[in-house]
């Protein structure tokens, strides 16, 4: 049987990527809010942990700004 490379990555990591890609992208753009987490899990069919895993990872790095009970902001 060949062997074939198996992925261990992270859920969350993927989606970081994901999201980190199309910030850096401009999509959306600067200013506007990130899809809401309820959007994002469906969408990708992660868990919620993993996208507020992925959010807190896009948050570290100054890309977005999250609002407790608010939207969740695309930074410049």
């Amino acid at each position: 049987m060949p062997s074939l490379p198996v992925r261990r990555e992270a859920v969350s990591d993927q989606l970081y990527a994901v999201l980190r890609d199309g910030i850096l992208g401009g999509a959306p753009p600067p200013g506007s809010p990130l899809t809401a987490e309820r959007d994002l899990v469906a969408e990708f069919g992660v868990t919620r942990h993993a996208q507020r895993e992925a959010v807190k990872r896009l948050q570290q790095a100054r890309l977005v700004e999250v609002s407790h009970g608010g939207r969740t902001l695309v930074l410049d």
